[in-house]
């Protein structure tokens, strides 16, 4: 039986095992000798290693036991071309100091039986492989764990929970590390800023068997003392211009209230949050009399630039020119208040009023000139946005907007608000976890394709369309719950992000209009997991259901019979470059389609030839499909993320699998998982200066989909009207125009849901091309 004790002993502002020093001595060492021993000298004497690899580990992986060698194969490259990039070859020192480390880690994990082989096999004369077979043998497990100091303590079960050593689990000094480490931060949260634990184990090496014995020592409970606050410009050389009373309030803690280290953590990071400092230190006094329970902090703070004015432009396939100029005051009013003044163009040079012939071919008008309702008009939106630095003390962010808006969904509807105002209040209820609950208030109209309010709310003449279409109150309630958990914002590898979102509108509680109710969830959920180095899988589910909105007519399609749908802007729509990427954007899900003249035939019947026909030609296809929106969606995305192995921080393959479907549905048996929409695809992402740069291509195997065809006849020099004519598909009982008085008369409304646009047989036919600027989920 061998017995080791451990004595801790103090760093200036760190507390570390001195176990524990050894190991990060050793690991701090292994790179630089890494560097040193394992590049190949240039008369070529050492063996190439082309291979490393670990047999027998199961408690670390390949990856994690790397870093703990000075052994290293030659890049990628080098492996496999033979021609450029780094070789590497035997250690100098040959394998021992590895098997030393690799002993060492497993050691230190509570592995005190482990042994750790090695087998050079030669490749040829010049290039070696290398395996280190490990044997991890039986752990130490922790018989007894005894915790003394903290009974006086009424928060006691608090400072234990969830620590990392428990009777019967694993025992080694890192554990111990970190269960002596969590207990003094959790103290020095609790008014104790000089608690220490003092820690003493013993090992039986042979039985496999430790135990445990932690003493804490709480010291003087402390509260908050003088609270100073010391402050400088630094773009003026001068002194601050926030005063030291609103920094006092946006700390967070006072004087008086009991010492806390994440009270300070909380602090520093609010007043970073305010984007008006630069630096944010906050200093504690440690230098107490015997017995003194006050903490006096002296906050040092630099400011930025508190006035910012950014421009920027661009162009894009759905925007063609487009711009967005900001201008931020930091300390509007002298109390730290963020106001914001936002002006965004879009559409320049396609849309109404500042279109011209010459501008419009700059633009990408094959895809633009298919949207008359969205793209046909100038975007825009100027807006105020006064941002408080807290409220309800320093858990709450509010922020108040006033704005006027104009903006489209592509193929789908034109939102146009004459003015707006929001309100909204954002908590950090955890760590990156912000909940933001909200209120908005808009007077605006909403433009939709006539052959949309033709077919979905019976609105077929121009006169009924215009009811839809005016103006009208639009309130809603918001509460919006995100949670990001990633290593890496442009790129990440591990980790989820997360988002729900919940809106309602009514009369009574949002002051909407009476036509304007409705119930709509929303939620995002992103993994990412790391499957070996340069190698990540994401999968990400997406789903909405919504509750209330304006009734459906009742027609041949049954997936909208008595359906409720909420206005077009809030409505659902999948497919694109970040969703299912087989379909283009918006184009999954309920399609209404419009003809050509060339695409149909018009026949006369009757005793009077007063009847007339509309039938569409066999092959057909469609001049614009128009996107319905939904009540119900989900959407499911996977993907491999490979990065290039000659230039991995540039180039980046993804292979991909989307799933995914919108309903239209009258009741919850309408959505049928069985109709989910199954795309494959790859993707080739280009990391450039400004964001991620994607260009993908999704197949879709699927016939089109089939919806009401309509043709939007010329205006009528005799009537003055433009009535929407339905176009049924061969082979569906035609939908019959009677002529009256010169006039045709049909029930568009009743247009039947069975055409379906040609599509080629060929494979490229069934390709949908993406591109993309920034992260994709």
């Amino acid at each position: 039986m061998t017995a080791e004790r451990s004595s801790v002993f103090a760093l200036r502002g760190s507390r570390v095992p001195a176990a524990l020093l050894s190991l990060i001595a050793f690991a701090a060492l292994s790179a630089p000798l890494r560097a040193q021993q394992v590049e190949c000298d240039r008369d070529g004497s050492p063996a190439e290693v082309r291979s490393l690899s670990f047999v027998g580990n199961k408690t670390f992986t390949d990856d994690q036991l790397s870093t703990f060698v000075v052994t290293t194969p030659s890049s990628f490259t080098r492996r496999h071309f033979r021609i450029f990039g780094a070789k590497r070859c035997y250690p100098v020192d040959g394998l021992a100091p590895d098997v030393a480390a690799l002993k060492t880690l497993y050691r230190n994990n509570g592995f005190y039986a482990t042994k750790v082989d090695t087998v050079v096999k030669a490749l040829s004369k010049t290039a070696v492989a290398i395996t280190f077979r490990i044997s991890e043998g039986l752990p130490l497990i922790l018989d007894s764990l005894t915790i003394s100091g903290l009974d006086s303590l009424a928060n006691r079960a608090a400072i234990l929970r969830d620590l990392p050593l428990r009777v019967g689990g694993r025992f080694g000094i890192v554990l111990l590390a970190t269960e002596r480490d969590s207990i003094v931060a959790r103290l020095a949260n609790s008014g104790f800023p000089r608690a220490d634990v003092f820690q003493s184990y013993d090992v039986d090496s042979v039985d496999h068997h430790a135990s445990v014995d932690l003493q804490a020592v709480t010291g003087a409970h402390a509260r908050f003392g003088t609270i100073a606050v010391t402050s400088a410009n630094a773009a003026a050389n001068g002194p601050g211009e926030i005063d030291s009373a609103v920094v006092l309030r946006l700390l967070g803690f006072r004087t008086g209230q009991p010492y806390s280290d994440m009270a300070l953590t909380d602090a520093q990071r609010n007043l970073y949050n305010l984007g008006a400092y630069r630096h944010v230190s906050l200093e504690v006094d440690t230098t107490w009399r015997h017995g003194d329970s006050l903490a006096d902090v002296n906050v040092d703070l630099r400011e930025d630039y508190l006035r910012e004015y950014d421009q920027t432009e661009g162009w894009g396939t759905l925007d063609c020119f487009r711009v967005t100029s900001q201008f931020i005051d930091k300390n509007f009013l002298d109390n730290a208040q963020h106001l914001e003044l936002t002006g965004r163009l879009s559409k320049l040079g396609y849309g109404r009023p500042v279109e011209t012939s010459q501008t419009r071919n700059l633009c990408y008008r094959p895809t633009l000139d298919r949207d008359s309702i969205g793209s046909s008009t100038l975007n825009y939106y100027a807006g105020a946005t006064l941002s408080e630095p807290t409220l309800f003390g320093y858990h709450w962010v509010p922020s108040y907007s006033l704005y006027s808006e104009r903006r489209g969904e592509y193929l789908a509807y034109l939102r146009a608000t004459d003015v707006g105002f929001g309100a909204s209040a954002t908590r950090q209820i955890s760590f990156a976890t912000p909940l933001r609950l909200g209120y908005s208030l808009e007077l605006g109209h909403t433009r939709a394709e006539p052959a949309v309010l033709c077919f979905v709310f019976g609105r077929c003449e121009e006169a009924t369309r215009e009811q839809v279409e005016q103006r009208q109150r639009l309130g809603i309630l918001s509460a919006l719950l995100q949670q990001t958990r990633i290593d890496n914002v442009v790129a990440p590898t591990q980790g989820y992000n997360a988002a729900f979102e919940i809106r309602g509108s009514s009369p009574k509680a949002t002051g909407s209009d009476t036509a304007l109710k409705f119930l709509k969830g929303t939620g995002d959920i992103s993994w990412y997991a790391p499957l070996r180095r340069h190698l990540t899988f994401l999968f990400r589910v997406r789903g909405g259901y919504i509750v209330g909105g304006t009734s459906v007519i009742t027609s041949g399609d049954s997936a909208t019979h008595g359906a409720r749908l909420p206005p077009p802007q809030e409505r659902l729509f999948a497919g694109g470059a970040d969703n299912v990427r087989g379909f283009g954007q918006n184009q999954l899900g309920p399609l209404v389609y419009t003809l050509d003249r060339s695409a149909f035939t018009v026949d006369s019947v009757g005793p009077n030839k007063d009847t007339l026909l509309y039938v569409a030609k066999p092959g057909a296809g469609s001049r614009r499909p128009i996107p319905v929106g939904g009540n119900a969606l989900l959407v499911l995305n996977a993907e491999l993320r490979v990065r290039d192995p000659f230039v991995p921080d540039l180039l980046e393959y993804v292979p991909f699998l989307d799933a995914g479907q919108v309903w239209t549905r009258g009741s919850a048996t309408d959505l049928d998982y069985k109709r989910l929409e199954i795309t494959p695809g790859l993707g080739i992402r280009y990391f450039s200066p400004v964001g991620p740069i994607k260009i993908s291509a999704g197949y879709n195997p699927y016939a089109s989909r089939p919806g009401p065809a309509y043709f939007p006849s010329p205006v009528d020099p005799v009537t003055g009207k433009a009535p929407l004519i339905c176009v049924t598909a061969p082979g569906t009982a035609p939908l019959k125009v009677v002529v009256k008085n010169g006039e045709q008369v049909q029930d568009a409304a009743a247009c039947p849901a069975t055409f379906r646009p040609f599509v080629g047989s060929g494979f490229f036919s069934h390709l949908t091309w993406n591109f993309s600027i920034g992260t994709d989920f």
